[in-house]
């Protein structure tokens, strides 16, 4: 049931009858219950999962909570991440592991049979398992009470809007939302409809429109050029903003409607002017969780600059594995890592201010941000590093680019055009979003232009937005 489908139209609606419609006392178990619909719309047996992290997660934070002895609480936290990370790394990598085991092993000629489980993936299994351990440590730490009320936590744990791709939400903001009556407000309406509409419009009017392009030339990287590599890295770059970020806006704008506050996951990144910078602002929830629950545990950037740089490439190196059982992800994660480690090197060596003016660091800043973004993309894209070598080594034999060939990838006249004009509506809003805030919030308080805008933003999805069923890129993660 995606976001950008009419089935999930038709179940939302219906939802929102029901759970303002009954009594307010239903309202957990109404939620719980459609939670647990959606998700299982993929496949039933997800939800067995999801019911299995949860009760193990509530089980071992009251463990936690009643233990007299730090020795029990942290047994009980053990056992919490035991499960956790067993059912994760069972599901998600154990394949990926045998495959490896059977390579390494032909490489000293033992041949051992190709064997795989062939396990489905839960969607969203890495993200709501992120939010029980994050849960279940702050729990341990002692920043946050255990849960005592069932319902409450398993609402917690399935919340549909942020279930599939997050944002990672942490039990101390989201928790007491659970435990509050919600009642349909006209300003949560509005501004849920507009996160909504927008989050729609990055998705069906750009994301989806480039990714046809996108996926032709990475299917096969070297019956193309350099030019159509330096645009399909390009658009990819465009394309997973749109989808995850449309997405992140999505699922706060139907939280908002219901009448939840989800955090702020997207923060215009590519407005950024540093790597350091770029993690601030891009996928929030995740950067934040690794900063809190691996970097500072590590001993983040406090003792000799070579422990901070190892504990950056550990991080970076986990987020890459994190993302999927493939050697492209762990090659992204170790360069952004790397890139990091260079950024710190050189800003505490190279005392740039004393001979760059603030605008001319910012522009060198920018480029050196989108270059290590953009090659980290190619290999988050590309099917296998044998793959993103070909992207990488054919940019440097540029020819033209034939109007023809970008047809038969689905980029004609018509959809130029209209891409064209989606960018310039995204860049104009992103910009202000990041530059000029006050502006926008002025221009909302007009007493008709808000309502024009949407009404206007609908039917410009209606009319030039990809309708289908395109899954969203981090539903695979």
């Amino acid at each position: 049931m995606l976001f950008n489908s009419f089935e999930f139209l038709a179940f939302f609606v219906t939802f929102l009858a029901i759970f303002f419609g009954l009594r307010k006392r239903t309202q957990p178990i109404v939620l719980l219950i459609a939670s647990y619909v959606f998700y299982m719309s993929w496949r039933p047996s997800f939800g067995l999962l999801l019911a299995l992290t949860t009760a193990v997660d509530y089980t071992t934070a009251l463990m936690m909570a009643r233990s007299r002895t730090d020795g029990g609480r942290k047994a009980a936290m053990v056992l919490a991440l035991t499960i956790n990370l067993g059912i994760l790394a069972t599901v998600k990598y154990l394949d990926f592991f045998i495959a490896n085991v059977i390579g390494a092993a032909g490489l000293f000629g033992y041949v051992i049979p190709d064997y795989a489980l062939g396990l489905a993936l839960p969607l969203g299994i890495s993200f709501y398992t992120f939010q029980s351990i994050g849960y279940t440590l702050d729990v341990y730490y002692r920043k946050v009470e255990a849960e005592r009320d069932f319902l409450t936590y398993a609402q917690y744990v399935s919340f549909f809007p942020q279930l599939i791709a997050g944002p990672i939400e942490r039990a101390a903001h989201m928790l007491p939302q659970f435990r509050t009556v919600h009642r349909l407000s006209f300003p949560d309406l509005n501004a849920g409809l507009f996160l909504i509409g927008f989050g729609l419009f990055k998705k069906m009017c750009i994301a989806d429109v480039v990714g046809p392009v996108v996926n032709g030339i990475y299917a096969a990287p070297e019956q193309y050029s350099g030019s159509y590599q330096l645009l399909a890295v390009i658009l990819f770059a465009i394309q997973i903003y749109c989808d995850f970020s449309g997405y992140s806006d999505i699922a706060r704008g139907t939280a908002r409607i219901m009448g939840f506050d989800l955090m702020i996951n997207f923060r215009q990144p590519y407005f950024t002017c540093s790597l350091n910078e770029f993690w601030r602002c891009w996928h929030i929830s995740l950067s934040s969780w690794f900063r809190d629950y691996l970097f500072i545990p590590l001993g983040g950037s406090r003792g000799s600059e070579w422990r901070t740089a190892r504990n950056l490439m550990i991080v970076f190196a986990v987020s890459g594995i994190w993302h999927g059982a493939a050697w492209t992800f762990a090659a992204w994660g170790v360069l952004h890592g790397t890139g990091l480690v260079l950024e710190r090197a050189f800003a505490r060596t190279a005392k740039v201010e004393l001979w760059l003016n603030p605008t001319t660091r910012r522009v060198f800043g920018w480029f050196w941000m989108m270059a290590i973004v953009l090659a980290g993309w190619v290999f988050f894209r590309s099917t296998s590093l044998a793959n993103a070598f070909v992207v990488f080594r054919s940019l440097g034999e540029f020819g033209p680019v034939s109007y023809g060939t970008l047809k038969m990838l689905g980029l004609a006249s018509v959809e130029l055009l209209m891409l064209g004009v989606s960018l310039l509506i995204l860049f104009v809003v992103d910009f202000h979003l990041a530059f000029r805030p006050r502006r926008l919030e002025a221009l909302g308080e007009m007493r008709w232009l808000p309502t024009g805008a949407g009404v206007a933003l609908a039917y410009y999805i209606i009319l030039f937005g990809i309708f289908g069923h395109a899954e969203f890129i981090y539903f695979q993660f």
